[in-house]
């Protein structure tokens, strides 16, 4: 599973070993201000669109790139079950990252407060 935390002016989201194959990277950090907005959410998997590039378990887990050919790329690593964000951004290499996170919550907390 995915763990992010906010380091200095960023957030910085690091893929467990499985997932970088997936995901094609260790991890990414995503500076605070092109953060637009953030959610919390239930289903993540029925947020995915368009074609991917990665893992997918039908149901139960999608981790990669989707969004190829929508014009807005996601970075996933969801789950079916737990706590999920949904963290819009603004500019650069992807639209939107799609996380189960077991610390969702407060991760949205304090992301909306720096914001």
């Amino acid at each position: 599973m995915a763990t992010a935390e906010i380091v200095g002016d960023g957030l910085r989201v690091r893929f467990s070993r499985w997932e970088r194959i997936a995901v094609w990277r260790e991890e990414i950090t995503v500076p605070l201000a092109r953060i637009r907005t953030v959610e919390q959410i239930g289903n993540p998997l029925a947020r995915t669109r368009g074609g991917r590039i990665g893992m997918l378990v039908s149901g139960v887990v999608k981790v990669g790139i989707w969004g190829l050919g929508t014009g807005t790329r996601q970075l996933v690593s969801a789950r079916r079950s737990g706590p999920a964000l949904r963290i819009v951004l603004d500019g650069g290499e992807f639209g939107e990252l799609l996380l189960s996170l077991p610390d969702a919550a407060e991760l949205a907390e304090a992301l909306k407060a720096r914001a």
